[in-house]
């Protein structure tokens, strides 16, 4: 567009030294300066775009699209090597520009739907318009761009939602098991992923435990950072908000419904800081 918007320009210019001294009223009169601008404000030839490969949502809705949706971003972190990635966006919360990373919910999947093996959470599954997994690869290309805060909204059978805020968000490579890193909590979910910080991600094929930890009958369902007793597991059963017979095992956020299971929906989303 920035191209189209030059080329337009000097083509004028061309046109108006290419005449003689003696046509040179006539040029200008034909190509007033004004008119010029109100005709290529009129056909948008001067709203060129901010960002012609926006990194995430935030610059999506910084080149004029307001609307949520699935959109295309090229991450541009040392893992990317600026591949395109199609996303969710949401344009509504709190300002907008949100990458969703995680949605759950009553979709019509079966209840184990998150209960996935390595590759799986590593490349990513779902629908973006219903619920899915980013993928790790396109997580840590997304949090290691930029300084990324992050935001868990989870509801409950009732209809209650609350949420989660950490200014601080990222993940590290494979080579480290996606090990996850915040900081800074806010919100009125409670402080519930606190205890998963510094953790490595893990899955039913690789249980990334520790040598000194002694899981007993614990076993954990779906793709998370690992703790013995997880005080969160937004990827775990989907019971629809009724509770579980092994609380471990389903969807849980313990500052919101304890180990109850009876978290009904959940997303996940991260921003730039520099929004």
């Amino acid at each position: 567009m920035i191209f189209h918007c030059l080329l337009l320009l000097l083509s004028i210019s061309s046109a108006i030294s290419s005449e003689k001294l003696d046509e040179t009223t006539a040029v200008v009169g034909k190509f007033n300066a004004a008119d010029v601008i109100e005709s290529l404000n009129s056909r948008d030839l001067f709203k060129c775009v901010k960002h012609s490969k926006p990194m995430d949502c935030s610059e999506i809705l910084e080149n004029g699209n307001s609307e949520s949706g699935v959109y295309t971003i090229w991450p541009r972190s040392r893992t990317s090597k600026c591949a395109s990635l199609k996303v969710y966006c949401d344009m509504e919360t709190t300002g907008g520009g949100w990458t969703v990373i995680q949605r759950r919910g009553d979709f019509g999947n079966a209840q184990n739907y998150f209960d996935k093996f390595w590759n799986d959470y590593k490349q990513g599954f779902g629908n973006l318009k219903r619920e899915f997994w980013l993928g790790n690869e396109n997580i840590l290309a997304i949090t290691n761009q930029a300084q990324y805060s992050v935001r868990f909204e989870v509801k409950n059978k009732e209809g209650v939602s609350v949420f989660a805020m950490h200014e601080s968000f990222w993940i590290d490579g494979e080579n480290e098991k996606y090990k996850l890193h915040l900081k800074d909590y806010s919100g009125n979910a409670g402080n519930a992923m606190s205890s998963h910080n510094e953790k490595e991600f893990y899955t039913k094929d690789q249980p990334n435990v520790p040598s000194n930890v002694k899981l007993g009958n614990v076993k954990h369902t779906g793709g998370w950072w690992y703790n013995t007793f997880t005080s969160t597991s937004l990827n775990g059963l989907n019971n629809n908000g009724e509770q579980l017979s092994n609380v471990q095992q389903g969807m849980s956020w313990v500052t919101f419904g304890a180990y109850t299971g009876t978290i009904l929906s959940s997303e996940i989303k991260v921003r730039s800081e520099r929004f």
